[in-house]
């Protein structure tokens, strides 16, 4: 199938979905592979999704809209981490994140906590902070 097939049936398909869940409301609760799961909360999963692959093909923005796209970031995936019952040890000071693992603390920009998060470590261009998360345990 061509690039433009695909791209315009899954804008098709985006909108049937947005559609239908506007029609129910963010109060609902929609089947997921998990179960039975609120409608927004599993909106924004999504849209940690799209940011990650946003982060993949590099799609530009301003130095504004990433920091606050960064924020919103660290601060979903540190609910995401307490909702899968993982133990993340970090507090959010200013533009960056002081996280405590094994013992020690870590003084992590936004970008590198997200990479530590989602285990990423190839997100990362500094190959410092690639191998500091591989010393922190991240395999991707």
């Amino acid at each position: 199938m061509p690039p433009l097939e695909v791209l315009q049936e899954w804008e098709a398909r985006q909108e049937r979905v947005r559609r239908a869940w506007g029609a129910l409301g963010l109060n609902a609760r929609i089947q997921t592979s998990v179960g039975p799961y609120p409608l927004r909360l599993e909106i924004w999963h999504l849209a940690r999704e799209y940011a990650i692959h946003a982060d993949d093909i590099e799609v530009p923005m301003t130095a504004r809209e990433r920091q606050a796209q960064l924020r919103w970031r660290v601060a979903f995936g540190l609910f995401a981490a307490h909702e899968e019952g993982e133990a993340i040890d970090a507090e959010v000071e200013h533009d960056r994140v002081r996280l405590r693992h094994d013992g020690r603390q870590y003084d992590l920009d936004f970008e590198t906590f997200i990479a530590y998060l989602t285990n990423r470590p190839q997100q990362l261009k500094d190959p410092a902070g690639r191998r500091l998360l591989r010393q922190l345990g991240a395999t991707g």
